[in-house]
Protein backbone atom coordinates (compact mmCIF):
# COMPACT_ATOMS: atom_id res chain seq x y z
CA UNK A 1 0.00 0.00 0.00
CA UNK A 2 1.38 3.15 -1.19
CA UNK A 3 1.61 6.27 1.73
CA UNK A 4 0.62 9.86 0.31
CA UNK A 5 2.63 12.08 2.19
CA UNK A 6 0.92 15.31 4.20
CA UNK A 7 2.11 17.79 1.89
CA UNK A 8 4.10 18.43 -1.93
CA UNK A 9 6.82 20.59 -2.17
CA UNK A 10 6.71 23.45 -4.86
CA UNK A 11 8.95 25.44 -5.88
CA UNK A 12 8.87 28.44 -8.54
CA UNK A 13 11.78 29.55 -10.83
CA UNK A 14 12.28 31.85 -7.76
CA UNK A 15 14.00 29.57 -5.64
CA UNK A 16 11.29 30.21 -3.05
CA UNK A 17 9.15 27.18 -1.99
CA UNK A 18 6.04 26.84 -1.14
CA UNK A 19 3.80 23.91 0.53
CA UNK A 20 0.47 23.11 -0.95
CA UNK A 21 -1.95 20.62 1.30
CA UNK A 22 -2.90 17.25 -0.26
CA UNK A 23 -6.46 16.22 0.12
CA UNK A 24 -7.42 12.42 1.17
CA UNK A 25 -7.51 11.13 -2.40
CA UNK A 26 -3.72 12.54 -3.30
CA UNK A 27 -4.45 15.64 -5.42
CA UNK A 28 -3.28 19.24 -4.36
CA UNK A 29 -5.32 22.10 -3.09
CA UNK A 30 -4.86 25.08 -4.70
CA UNK A 31 -4.50 27.66 -2.15
CA UNK A 32 -0.71 27.74 -0.63
CA UNK A 33 -0.27 27.86 3.02
CA UNK A 34 2.89 29.84 2.82
CA UNK A 35 2.52 33.30 0.97
CA UNK A 36 5.78 36.14 0.36
CA UNK A 37 5.78 38.89 -1.53
CA UNK A 38 8.91 41.07 -1.98
CA UNK A 39 8.83 44.48 -3.44
CA UNK A 40 11.04 47.23 -4.70
CA UNK A 41 10.18 51.00 -4.89
CA UNK A 42 10.70 54.48 -4.17
CA UNK A 43 9.98 56.58 -1.13
CA UNK A 44 9.35 60.13 -0.99
CA UNK A 45 10.04 62.38 1.83
CA UNK A 46 9.49 65.55 2.51
CA UNK A 47 10.42 67.30 5.95
CA UNK A 48 8.93 70.50 7.56
CA UNK A 49 11.01 72.64 8.39
CA UNK A 50 13.56 71.43 6.14
CA UNK A 51 16.41 69.51 7.96
CA UNK A 52 19.46 71.92 9.02
CA UNK A 53 22.33 71.13 11.09
CA UNK A 54 20.49 72.49 14.16
CA UNK A 55 17.93 69.85 15.89
CA UNK A 56 14.50 70.76 16.02
CA UNK A 57 11.08 69.41 16.06
CA UNK A 58 10.29 68.22 12.77
CA UNK A 59 6.90 67.22 10.67
CA UNK A 60 7.73 64.20 8.08
CA UNK A 61 5.71 62.79 5.27
CA UNK A 62 6.50 60.01 3.15
CA UNK A 63 4.84 58.94 0.23
CA UNK A 64 5.91 55.22 -1.10
CA UNK A 65 5.49 53.48 -4.58
CA UNK A 66 6.08 49.84 -4.93
CA UNK A 67 6.34 47.74 -8.44
CA UNK A 68 5.22 48.98 -11.56
CA UNK A 69 4.00 52.23 -9.64
CA UNK A 70 7.47 53.07 -9.06
CA UNK A 71 10.24 53.99 -11.32
CA UNK A 72 12.11 51.81 -11.61
CA UNK A 73 10.16 48.67 -9.03
CA UNK A 74 9.32 45.37 -9.49
CA UNK A 75 6.92 43.12 -7.00
CA UNK A 76 7.40 39.45 -6.99
CA UNK A 77 5.47 37.03 -4.88
CA UNK A 78 4.65 33.28 -4.22
CA UNK A 79 0.98 32.35 -3.41
CA UNK A 80 -0.25 35.76 -4.35
CA UNK A 81 -0.80 38.15 -8.20
CA UNK A 82 0.04 41.56 -6.06
CA UNK A 83 2.16 43.61 -8.39
CA UNK A 84 2.31 46.81 -6.97
CA UNK A 85 1.70 49.16 -4.30
CA UNK A 86 2.08 52.29 -2.15
CA UNK A 87 1.30 54.08 1.01
CA UNK A 88 1.21 57.59 2.58
CA UNK A 89 2.13 58.06 6.07
CA UNK A 90 2.95 61.12 8.22
CA UNK A 91 4.57 61.44 11.32
CA UNK A 92 7.25 63.87 13.83
CA UNK A 93 10.40 63.27 14.95
CA UNK A 94 10.79 66.02 18.31
CA UNK A 95 14.75 65.87 17.50
CA UNK A 96 15.59 65.99 13.31
CA UNK A 97 18.54 67.38 12.03
CA UNK A 98 20.79 66.49 8.80
CA UNK A 99 23.06 64.09 11.38
CA UNK A 100 20.08 62.94 14.20
CA UNK A 101 22.11 59.99 14.67
CA UNK A 102 20.19 57.14 15.84
CA UNK A 103 16.02 57.18 16.63
CA UNK A 104 13.90 54.74 17.17
CA UNK A 105 10.24 55.36 16.23
CA UNK A 106 7.03 53.32 16.08
CA UNK A 107 3.82 53.79 13.64
CA UNK A 108 1.43 52.10 11.24
CA UNK A 109 1.39 52.18 7.40
CA UNK A 110 -1.47 51.32 5.23
CA UNK A 111 0.28 49.92 1.87
CA UNK A 112 -3.14 49.71 -0.96
CA UNK A 113 -1.73 46.89 -3.33
CA UNK A 114 -2.90 47.04 -7.24
CA UNK A 115 -6.00 45.34 -6.72
CA UNK A 116 -7.36 47.91 -4.02
CA UNK A 117 -6.77 45.73 -1.19
CA UNK A 118 -4.66 46.75 2.00
CA UNK A 119 -2.01 45.61 4.21
CA UNK A 120 -1.95 47.08 7.51
CA UNK A 121 1.48 47.59 9.15
CA UNK A 122 2.17 48.15 12.52
CA UNK A 123 6.29 48.93 12.81
CA UNK A 124 9.13 49.78 15.00
CA UNK A 125 11.48 51.62 12.98
CA UNK A 126 15.66 51.78 13.63
CA UNK A 127 17.09 54.83 12.06
CA UNK A 128 20.78 55.23 11.78
CA UNK A 129 22.84 57.91 10.28
CA UNK A 130 26.39 58.01 9.23
CA UNK A 131 28.35 60.57 7.67
CA UNK A 132 25.00 62.21 6.34
CA UNK A 133 23.34 58.94 5.20
CA UNK A 134 20.64 56.77 6.67
CA UNK A 135 19.29 53.73 6.92
CA UNK A 136 15.80 52.94 8.24
CA UNK A 137 14.51 49.54 8.66
CA UNK A 138 10.83 48.82 10.08
CA UNK A 139 10.11 45.87 11.19
CA UNK A 140 6.20 44.09 12.46
CA UNK A 141 3.76 41.80 11.70
CA UNK A 142 0.90 42.50 8.65
CA UNK A 143 -2.21 43.05 11.25
CA UNK A 144 -5.04 43.44 9.10
CA UNK A 145 -5.90 42.72 5.65
CA UNK A 146 -4.03 40.86 2.97
CA UNK A 147 -1.21 39.27 4.04
CA UNK A 148 -2.49 39.63 7.64
CA UNK A 149 -0.57 37.42 10.39
CA UNK A 150 2.79 37.45 8.32
CA UNK A 151 6.13 39.27 8.76
CA UNK A 152 7.08 42.61 7.01
CA UNK A 153 10.26 44.61 7.09
CA UNK A 154 10.99 47.56 4.91
CA UNK A 155 14.07 49.40 4.53
CA UNK A 156 14.61 52.39 3.12
CA UNK A 157 18.01 54.12 1.93
CA UNK A 158 18.31 57.76 2.51
CA UNK A 159 21.18 58.98 0.01
CA UNK A 160 23.53 61.10 1.63
CA UNK A 161 22.29 64.98 2.36
CA UNK A 162 24.02 68.02 0.59
CA UNK A 163 26.42 69.88 3.76
CA UNK A 164 25.80 73.18 2.32
CA UNK A 165 22.43 72.63 2.25
CA UNK A 166 22.06 71.17 5.99
CA UNK A 167 24.36 74.66 6.59
CA UNK A 168 22.23 77.17 4.58
CA UNK A 169 18.56 76.86 3.89
CA UNK A 170 18.49 72.67 4.79
CA UNK A 171 16.74 69.96 3.06
CA UNK A 172 12.98 70.23 2.31
CA UNK A 173 12.85 66.77 0.43
CA UNK A 174 14.47 63.33 -0.33
CA UNK A 175 13.66 60.55 -2.67
CA UNK A 176 15.51 57.30 -1.26
CA UNK A 177 15.42 53.23 -2.64
CA UNK A 178 12.96 51.13 0.12
CA UNK A 179 12.32 47.64 -0.13
CA UNK A 180 9.18 45.39 1.20
CA UNK A 181 9.23 41.97 2.13
CA UNK A 182 6.25 39.94 3.71
CA UNK A 183 6.15 36.29 4.68
CA UNK A 184 7.73 33.25 6.56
Amino acid sequence: MLRRPAFVLAATGLTTALLLPVSATGSAVAAPLLTAVTCTGQSQISYSPPLTNTAKPTAITAHGDFGALASPGLCLGVGTSVTSAHYDESFSNPSQSCSSGIATQSGTRVFTWNDGQTSTFPYTTTLTSIGGQSASVRTGTISAGRFAGLAAEQITIVPSLDPLACDGDGIAHTTSRTTLSIGP
